[in-house]
């Protein structure tokens, strides 16, 4: 092997690309080594001790290789553990999201729940307070129909009662009438008889026009009178009825 072939391998391990930052110190390393090896290679040439510079730079690359072989291990592993590491906190951020979208929806579900619960109060409210609505617009029909029956009754008894004193007042003056017509009936009878008879020249023509007309006022003020104490037993009958 060359110096020259020597130099390109020392600055072939100088490239060796790594990630971590203990890699890129291994490679400084061999980078000071590689310089320090050629400068080493420059001063024995001179001097004519090639041959056991060959040697040392052997030894010195067999060296090289293997750390480079090292670094390359190294830096696989730290490759495999980073990937690794990257999965990891990956998953553990999906869990952490799956965690909290979970909760999030325990949460909207609880709050549905929750809105289910007070929909579902507010219904029967809205219920009750509607029969309680209907009970009343029944309640108000029945006193406006309660109240229009009691006008009605009202209106009714009180024309009732207006009749039941006009009827009582007409009784009492055809009973007044008949209390002063009735005696008057055995003395015109007299009178009749008496012109009739010719008996007397003090006799009047009418006596007999008077007494039917007496006797036909009589006839008439009583069925008047019958009549109105049919209308009075009526009254009385409705006024029970109507609970007066």
């Amino acid at each position: 092997m060359t110096i020259e072939q020597e130099e390109h391998n020392a600055d072939d391990i100088v490239v060796i690309e790594q990630r971590d930052k203990r890699t890129l110190g291994y490679i400084a390393v061999a980078a000071s080594l590689g310089l320090a090896f050629g400068g080493l290679i420059g001063s024995t040439y001179q001097s004519g001790q090639w041959q056991k510079s060959y040697q040392i730079l052997e030894q010195q690359h067999t060296t090289l290789l293997t750390q480079k072989q090292a670094l390359e291990s190294a830096s696989a592993k730290r490759e495999l553990e980073i990937d690794a590491e990257v999965i990891e906190q990956s998953e553990l951020a999906v869990a952490q999201y799956h965690q909290e979208v979970e909760a999030k929806l325990k949460r909207q579900q609880h709050q549905i729940s929750e809105l289910e619960k007070v929909n579902l109060a507010l219904e029967s409210r809205l219920k009750d307070q509607q029969s309680q609505i209907d009970e009343g617009v029944q309640h108000n029909a029945n006193l406006n129909r309660q109240n229009e029956m009691q006008a009605t009754v009202f209106a009714r008894s009180r024309e009732l009662f207006q009749h039941e004193l006009k009827v009582k007042q007409a009784l009492t003056a055809l009973e007044k009438e008949r209390e002063m017509l009735e005696p008057a009936i055995p003395a015109l009878q007299s009178q009749c008889d008496v012109y009739l008879e010719g008996k007397s020249w003090d006799a009047k023509s009418d006596s007999c026009d008077r007494l039917d007309s007496a006797q036909s006022r009589l006839t008439q003020i009583d069925q008047m009178m019958e009549v109105h104490r049919m209308d009075l037993r009526e009254i009385e009958v409705i006024s029970a009825e109507m609970g007066l």
